[in-house]
């Protein structure tokens, strides 16, 4: 698919997910936010958040007991963009949180995720612990 075929907004529409891969500044994080504000422009609800913000956000709901409210907030958008999935490496706790917020996005709604890393690289992820983002977007998306 072509950024232009994107941009029509109807893999949102279909729940379909995207993963944007390649080399640091190849501008994956642009066009990221391109195809965000144009998903804003026809009126559907986007949130664009980096993956190390969201695996906090999402511990930290956890651990103040509000994890399925937030949960419940992130399911309900059309797009969820999480940006630089692998830039900071995850603890084996906040992996397993991104997993579940993935799985329960599946079908429901789209995701897009912006990563450097090819989809092998196990311990770039998670600090060692053998979760990678094969075990996390894969099995998610």
């Amino acid at each position: 698919m072509q950024v232009l075929e994107f941009a029509s907004c109807e893999w949102i529409e279909r729940r379909e997910n995207v993963i944007a891969r390649g080399l640091s500044g190849t501008g994956k994080t642009h066009v990221a936010l391109g195809l965000g504000l144009v998903a804003c422009q026809k009126g559907l609800p986007v949130r664009f958040i980096t993956a190390a913000t969201l695996v906090s956000e999402l511990m930290q709901a956890r651990d103040e007991r509000r994890l399925l409210r937030l949960q419940k907030q992130l399911a309900a958008v059309k797009l969820l963009i999480i940006d630089e999935l692998g830039f900071v490496p995850l603890s084996k706790t906040g992996a397993e949180l991104l997993f579940e917020l993935i799985s329960q996005r599946f079908e429901r709604g789209s995701t897009m995720i912006t990563s450097n890393l090819r989809l092998c690289c196990a311990k770039s992820v998670t600090s060692g612990v053998p979760l990678s983002p094969d075990a996390i977007i894969p099995q998610a998306l």
